[in-house]
Order: structure tokens, then sequence, then C-alpha cells
């Protein structure tokens, strides 16, 4: 009777290791069709975007789903820029219940961004990079990124050789983009929103009068109106239907210093940026006072930027402390403080 019972026992769970294991085969063999099917079907199917890998192979026994794309390079073109992006394994997982997500895992990540226009370069290097795209309830798309050790280069060409320089330093990155329904979006309702925040930044210039360390930037920026594939004849057709961009907060912060952004942008005839908005500042002669002392800017210098300032601007109280409010304006190509132009604004056609 005992050896019986040890023998059900041990059919059951011989069983039951069996159909756990032939159900995580089928269920991976089922992301790997999700994965391939959302690499060539909804990522390309409007061709401006290139995706490469050697392999797939797979991974997560026994307690996860998920496979290794090995040396994936991708390739985006937007806006007269090309984006693109390295990694020796990508590991990507979908999740197929509550919201249906992609999630993609790098150890190492390498950023390329090329200006088409003046060919100027730039790249970024990361670490424990973590990208996921994720279908809410209302059909809308959700992407969220986040990295460590952002490193940012310049590509610099010179007689002797050609190199990468490094241009910024930054602790922590992350990142939010919500994307509208398609099907329910109008022109007067649809919204595309960002919101973003870096920690610990270090410049390495020496010749910036900005500080070259910031405790944190953070962001939030909302698009309205349907700019389709931000193709330039989307753009025309998402400028003719009042599309703007809304700045509603891009803060920099370098205690005690502050800097704060707020406005709304849209395109003119040339589809340059014209707009209106403010800057809040706290700690400005402070910041001044240091920027003397480092010898990027003389005694007179000072003094001249701070009477402009008091001139142009007015005191606002924040529930921060009091800050000085510098009304800023974009018209006509170029970007302005009261009527004084601090410099020309690119256009998206040259």
């Amino acid at each position: 009777m005992k050896t019986q019972m040890q023998l059900k026992v041990l059919v059951f769970l011989v069983s039951a290791i069996f159909l756990y294991c032939l159900g995580w085969l089928i269920a991976s063999q089922w992301i790997k069709s999700e994965v391939e099917t959302f690499l060539t079907d909804t990522l390309v199917k409007n061709g401006k975007i290139k995706i490469r890998y050697e392999a797939l192979e797979r991974g997560g026994f026994p307690f996860s789903l998920a496979w290794h794309l090995i040396n994936p390079k991708i390739e985006v073109n937007f806006l007269s820029h090309t984006v693109s992006f390295n990694t020796n394994k990508s590991t990507l997982s979908i999740h197929p219940f509550f919201k249906k997500s992609v999630i993609v895992q790098n150890q190492k990540t390498e950023w390329r961004l090329l200006n088409n226009w003046d060919y100027q370069k730039f790249r970024n290097i990361s670490d424990n990079s973590r990208l996921s795209v994720s279908e809410n309830y209302d059909g809308a798309i959700t992407v969220k990124y986040s990295a460590d050790n952002s490193g940012i280069h310049q590509f610099v060409p010179t007689n002797k050789r050609k190199q990468w320089n490094k241009f910024a330093l930054g602790k922590h990155f992350s990142a939010r983009i919500k994307f509208p329904n398609e099907e329910r979006r109008t022109e007067k309702t649809s919204h595309y929103s960002m919101s973003f925040t870096i920690n610990d930044i270090f410049i390495i210039n020496e010749s910036i009068i900005w500080p070259k360390d910031l405790d944190g930037i953070t962001g939030a920026i909302e698009l309205r109106g349907n700019p389709g594939t931000f193709a330039l004849e989307d753009l025309i057709a998402w400028r003719d239907n009042g599309g703007t961009i809304d700045i509603e907060r891009i803060q920099f912060e370098r205690a005690p210093n502050k800097l704060i952004v707020k406005g709304t942008l849209a395109l003119d005839a040339d589809l340059k940026p014209i707009g209106a908005g403010t800057i809040d500042v706290s700690g400005l002669a402070t910041f001044l006072n240091e920027q003397e002392k480092a010898g990027r800017i003389t005694k007179s210098e000072a003094n001249f930027l701070n009477l402009a300032i008091l001139v142009l601007s007015k005191t606002t109280q924040q529930p921060e402390k009091t800050m000085i409010r510098i009304p800023i304006t974009a018209q006509n190509g170029k970007l302005k403080i009261g009527s004084f132009s601090l410099f020309n604004l690119p256009g998206l056609i040259r």
C-alpha cells in the first residue's frame, strides 16, 4: 500500500514537471513569435526604423519567460537626424496579462546621434538601461526608459586624428513618454506627454558660463495635436492645425541656484520656433559672483548682466523662495529676452 502511494506521488510529480516544462516551452515559443512580430511589423512598418540582429536566444527557464537579442543594431531617421542603438545583448520579455508590455534590458548601451545637416555627432554610453513599452487600458502607449552612469561624447575631427571628447556625465536618467490612442484621438484632444529626470550631472567644458555640476534636471512637456510620423509634411499639417508644444516645467537645480523654464511654442511659416514663456531664477547674484571669481566673465560683464536682468525682470513669489522672473520670446528665428537677442533658432528646413 505504501509503495503504491509513493509510486502515485512520483508519477504525479513527474507529470507535473513535464506539463510545466511543456507549458513553459509553448509560452516561450509564443513570446518569440510576438517579439518577432513586434520587431518586424510594429516597429518597421513605416520604413523609418531599421533593425538588425544576429540571433534570438531562449532564456529565463524555469521561472521567467525571456528572449535574448544577440548584437542588435537599431537605426531611426527623425527630423533630419539619425539615431542608432548598439549593444552586445538585449533581454526582451513580454507581459501579456493586465497591461500588455515589452521590456528590454541591457547591461551596456551605446546611442549615437547624427545631424544630417551639419554632420555633428554625439554618443551616449550608459549602464543598466531598461526600456518598457506598454499598452494602457485606453489604448494609449506608454514608453519608459532609465539608465545609470550616462556619458555624452561629442565627435571632434582634428587635423591629427578623430576622437570622441567627453561632454557631460549623469548618474541616473529616466524618462516617460505617453502616445495617445491612434483610433480615438482627435486634433483638439490628442497630445503626447513627456517627463524626464537627470540626477547628478557634471559638464566637462571649461568655457561654459553655467555651472559645471548640477544636482538635477527635471521636466514635463506636452505636444498637442497630431504630428503624424513627424515627417516634414506631417509637421506642416500639425502647424496649420494649431499644434503647440507646452513646456509645463523644465527645472535646473544646483543649490542654492534654481532655474525654471515655462512656455508655449509653435512653428512659424519658416518652420522655426515661435512662442513665449518665462524663466524664474533664484540665487542669480551668487551664481554671477562665482563665474566672476572663476574668470569666466569680467566684473564689468557681471555688473552689466545684473543690471540688465533687473531692468527686464520682476520679482515673483514662488513656493520655494523669492525668485526673479524674466520674460522670453521666440520670434523671427531668434530667442529674445526683452529686446535683446540671445541667439538664432534653427528651423526644420535649411
